[in-house]
């Protein structure tokens, strides 16, 4: 191994990749898309509902979300605590 290659090694950190900063945006999601906000439902449970549109650019908020519970829709600006499972 070059003393260049040793160099380069030493700057890579071990250990696991840090967490998605964004990890809403970063899933581009899409109609059908689940959006669970963990903690926001009644006794703690999560909130879950289906993505109808994608309002924003680029797969940003807001969202039009059909909820699951009391089958009523919103537009979502999502913060912390929410993620997205995609559809399969």
């Amino acid at each position: 191994m070059t003393a260049a290659t040793e160099a380069m090694n030493a700057l890579v950190p071990d250990g696991p990749e840090p967490p998605d900063p964004d990890p809403i945006r970063n899933a581009r999601p899409g109609p059908s898309d689940t959006l669970i906000i963990d903690g926001a439902g009644m006794a703690g449970l999560p909130l879950l509902g289906t993505i109808v549109a994608v309002c924003g650019d680029d797969g940003a908020p807001p969202y039009l979300v059909r909820w699951t519970a009391g089958d009523y829709e919103s537009l979502v600006f999502p913060g912390a605590g929410a993620r997205i499972e995609k559809h399969r």
